[in-house]
């Protein structure tokens, strides 16, 4: 019985397999050479499980029919007789621009409108054959011992589609205009200022230059021992730009010089790749070599995924940027004693004070009559004084915390192994930044109310102005009190814009170091004239201190000013609203109304407060800290361990995440 069955699954294999190969003398049958390969690949995607079955077939196929041979060859030998590779070699997923957002769009735009035109070009037909994903899924998953098995079948002394010398001559010319594109890079005069090698001629990029050109242009044999040499000095060329990169912290670092740098790493990839092409087809069977190249040049054409991971490491250059003034900043707002806390504390009802004044004079603003841009530039302008003021004083402002302490967190994330004991005193840290995090809200909220009601007192004792009026006295009271969902959904866009003010501080920062301006500043000619060294020293020193707070702080101010002609222009609910200013709104609309209120909606009121202050908190902090975890490659899951080791100490010691006990 199982005789039987064997012997009709024999006859059902001869059935199907006949069956394949009358579809594929009829494909090889069809006219048009770029046709064959597409008619191939569909073929292949719909009567084979996988690629693997059908390129094993196809070389059965080659090998038993000696029809199905010829015809594959008389249809592949035009396409690749005299087929042009440099562009496909030199250009197909390597970076063209220094300009991020015009590498992007121009990904885009070839990926909607693919380089596909009727040419002898590489670059062309790997266009058209290649575009549809699931084509190139579908053959770049084929091993190269099944291509070679393939090569070899097709292969023969009498016919060989392949012209090895011509291959050759093609790879060296690809080579050659990869080194020349990777020497011009190497001096651009934004990179090799970075350069700790201060003669051109002594880098490793000259050296490999001259080793590569006279092996190319004399058509020297490349063996084992000369590829080796040749990869040690592309090595060489790798860490020069490693000690380029290396220097950003002290020397600061531009988005376009990283690009720049991302490309040239992209072409001495490359490079590499087209040597051990020349090696193998010095050294190996063509069969071999032709399996290699097939199954590494495959991998050229994946653009998405090369400019997603160029960007990925991009984005990390970038991010490292933005919050390395923020990791420096962050330190000073985490408290570990109790004098560190008190003084925490004192440095938040300092913020408060002054945001109780700046809600009366916003108050004031609110009230006259201009038009939205005026009334948008005025509270741009009193919302940015009162920041830097803050940010100069020393004192704090609660909400600017959470950008400054996620990159300190995610930087002591940044460990190659860590263990149990790790993540406990990750816990214990993230305590510390919790409680810190809980008084200064305290010392905002509480001062910025008890001042602001001292201040409506005082003024309506010693004046006769108008300090609110109804409508805002009630707009501001009932929002909290009523715990009207509108005003979360607000302060969640204030976090969004605390957060973009924490990576203008760092781009500022960045900015001021790649561009040396303090030393500029120092040297320069006028202000060496009117002031002297001693003083435009310490003005320099100020300026390389505190810019890059300045600059978070005005963007803040203008972003918190101006939000609410986004939602006056778009017609929806736009608008910010930040727990110190609505602490201080609060106090005036409720000193207005003489108090009336009952304690139980007072106290609503004050979990409305702290409610806004959460959301402000919740949004800036997250980002924050996905953009930091960034810029130091910690994978984001490492953040569900620090919470839970986190969460298992608030269990064992509640308070400490509030005060700091023993």
């Amino acid at each position: 019985m199982k005789k039987i069955k064997y012997i009709d699954f024999l006859i059902y294999l001869l059935i199907v397999n006949t069956e394949n190969l009358e579809k594929l003398e009829k494909i090889l049958s069809i006219t048009g050479e770029r046709n064959l390969l597409l008619n191939l690949i569909k073929y292949g995607r719909r009567g084979f499980d996988n690629s693997i079955e059908f390129i094993d077939f196809l070389t059965e196929a080659i090998e038993t029919n000696p029809i199905v041979k010829e015809k594959l060859l008389e249809q592949l030998n035009p396409i690749f007789c005299n087929i042009y590779m440099q562009k496909f070699m030199t250009d197909l997923g390597i970076f063209s621009d220094d300009k991020l957002v015009t590498l992007f769009f121009r990904q885009i735009w070839n990926n909607l409108l693919p380089q596909i035109s009727d040419d002898q070009t590489l670059l062309s037909l790997s266009n058209e054959v290649l575009y549809s994903k699931a084509n190139h899924n579908f053959v770049k998953i084929i091993p190269v011992d099944r291509w070679f098995k393939f090569y070899e079948a097709l292969f023969n002394t009498d016919i060989i589609i392949c012209n090895k010398e011509y291959v050759k001559k093609q790879i060296r010319e690809g080579a050659l205009i990869l080194i020349d594109r990777i020497v011009g890079g190497a001096v651009d005069a934004e990179i090799f200022k970075m350069s700790y090698i201060k003669n051109i001629e002594d880098t490793p990029f000259q050296k490999l230059a001259k080793s590569l050109i006279g092996v190319l242009q004399n058509h020297e044999f490349i063996d084992a021992q000369k590829i080796k040499s040749l990869e040690n000095e592309v090595k060489n060329c790798q860490i020069y730009l490693d000690n380029i990169l290396n220097q950003k912290e002290k020397k600061g670092i531009s988005l376009r010089i990283t690009i720049k740098i991302t490309r040239i790493r992209q072409q001495l990839e490359r490079i590499s790749v087209l040597l051990n092409a020349l090696y193998l087809l010095d050294s190996k069977t063509l069969a071999y070599a032709m399996a290699d190249i097939t199954k590494n040049w495959i991998n050229f054409y994946s653009p998405k995924s090369n400019v997603t991971n160029s960007f990925q490491s991009t984005l990390y250059i970038v991010t490292f940027l933005i919050t390395w003034h923020n990791r420096q900043t962050g330190k000073k707002y985490i408290t570990s004693t109790p004098k560190e806390y008190l003084k925490m504390f004192y440095s938040a009802a300092g913020g408060g004070s002054l945001v109780a004044i700046l809600c009366f004079i916003k108050t004031q603003m609110g009230m006259g009559d201009h038009t939205p841009f005026g009334q948008a530039a005025l509270y741009s302008f009193n919302y940015s004084w009162g920041f830097v003021t803050i940010y100069l004083m020393h004192w704090t402002l609660a909400t600017k915390q959470p950008a400054m302490t996620a990159a300190t967190l995610a930087h002591i994330l940044n460990q190659d192994e860590k263990s149990s004991n790790d993540y406990k005193e990750f816990g214990l840290f993230f305590s510390r930044l919790f409680r810190s995090q809980f008084i200064s809200f305290i010392g905002n909220v509480l001062a910025a109310f008890i001042v602001g009601i001292l201040i409506y007192y005082f003024l309506s004792y010693f004046t006769t102005i108008e300090i609110i009026n109804n409508h805002k006295a009630s707009g501001f009271k009932d929002e909290v009190v009523n715990l009207d969902i509108k005003i979360f959904w607000f302060g969640a866009i204030a976090g969004v814009f605390l957060f973009l003010s924490g990576l203008v501080s760092g781009i500022t920062e960045n900015h001021t170091k790649y561009h040396n301006i303090p030393q500029r500043l120092y040297n320069h000619p006028v202000i060496k004239k009117f002031v002297k060294e001693k003083k435009r020293k310490k003005l320099v020193q100020w300026y390389e201190n505190k810019i890059g707070g300045i600059a978070g702080n005005v963007f803040l101010g203008c972003c918190l000013g101006c939000a609410f002609l986004i939602g006056n222009f778009l017609g929806i609910p736009f608008d910010i609203r930040h727990i110190t200013f609505s602490a201080g709104n609060y106090a005036l609309a409720l000193c207005h109304f003489n108090f009336d209120i009952s304690w139980q909606n007072l106290a609503v009121g004050f979990i409305g407060i702290f409610g806004i202050g959460i959301s402000n908190f919740l949004v800036s902090f997250s980002l924050s800290l996905w953009v930091a975890m960034k810029s130091v490659n910690v994978p984001t899951k490492e953040i569900s361990k620090i919470l839970y080791s986190a969460f298992k100490l608030f269990l064992k010691r509640p308070m400490s995440f509030f005060i700091p006990i023993k």
